[in-house]
């Protein structure tokens, strides 16, 4: 049995007339009265009541017109579900967040997609910078997140897009001593308990970078403190014990009781860069569409792009 069985059925079910149920499905006549025979015989059920004057369906006929529509109907949606995914207008897209630094860039490019594909299901995931890639890779996740540092080295298998690049602030206490200067030295943090995310094995990106930082300046940190989130690490500044680094955010202030300060540094010193993340080989529409929303929100051209991740 075909769909074309049933949408043969269909029609002259309604019709009652094969003249003019042919005329409506463009076959010939004759044509049509084989395929209800087949049909039939292949039901093992007679399913129109026929004379020279009139056909009428028969009550198996009645139970089976309801079933090939239900069939029919969900035939048709499945087209529309497949096609809407195909161009990107359906399906689902999971999306690491990156902590407070995703309020730069995540919310006004959710809105910008979600004026142009509303039927598309978007999750959000907290992940911590170095849990990211793992999650992507994993396929947990089909966009990650990562704080980079300028000229690290690439994952060939991966794709990445710089959302921005920016010079490293410090973030600390409003109590603290050095809260009252408008510019803060490097050196001048030398002594403070530095406080990193860490991937929860070892030290990751962030700590790779504030000690890229300190060495440029023929310095080391003190102390660096790993803490396993962003929640901790607002804590600890807080209470005064430890301060951070990170880049510059414009739409997201910091939390209450904590201030930020421009470091002063040399225009080869590192960079922080905020980069979106995704498979090379993800031939996914709504990845590819999100990217083109964030490239657009960040006033970037839209062109998909290969390098470092």
């Amino acid at each position: 049995m075909e769909l074309r069985h049933l949408r043969y059925f269909v029609v002259l079910a309604k019709e009652l007339n094969f003249r003019r149920a042919a005329e409506i499905l463009r076959v010939a006549s004759p044509s049509l009265s084989k395929q209800m025979k087949d049909l039939e015989y292949e039901l093992a059920a007679r399913l129109f009541d026929r004379n020279t004057k009139k056909v009428k369906l028969t009550s198996a006929g009645v139970v089976f017109l309801e079933q090939a529509e239900a069939v029919l109907t969900k035939a048709n949606e499945a087209v529309v579900a497949v096609r809407g995914a195909v161009g990107g207008h359906a399906g689902k897209l999971a999306l690491g967040v990156l902590g407070p630094m995703s309020g730069e860039f995540l919310p006004a490019t959710l809105s910008r997609f979600a004026q142009t594909y509303p039927h598309v299901e978007v999750s959000l995931k907290e992940i911590g910078p170095d849990e990211q890639i793992a999650q992507l890779e994993n396929k947990q996740i089909q966009i990650a997140f990562t704080i980079n540092q300028a000229g690290d080295p690439a994952i060939p298998h991966l794709e990445h897009h710089i959302i921005f690049e920016r010079e490293p602030i410090v973030l600390l206490s409003r109590f603290h001593p050095l809260a009252a200067k408008k510019s803060i030295k490097i050196s001048e943090l030398a002594e403070d308990t530095m406080l990193c995310l860490s991937d929860g094995v070892a030290l990751g990106r962030h700590a790779a970078f504030v000690k890229a930082i300190f060495k440029k300046h023929a310095l080391k940190p003190a102390k660096i403190k790993p803490v396993n989130s962003f929640e901790s690490m607002y804590a600890f500044m807080i209470c005064n014990q430890g301060v951070t680094t990170g880049p510059k955010l414009y739409k997201v202030p910091p939390p209450p009781g904590i201030v930020d300060r421009p470091i002063e540094v040399s225009k080869s010193d590192p960079k922080y860069q905020i980069r979106a993340v995704w498979w090379k080989n993800d031939t996914s529409a709504p990845v590819k569409n999100f990217i083109d929303a964030l490239k657009l929100e960040t006033g970037q051209h839209v062109e998909l792009t290969d390098g470092p991740a």
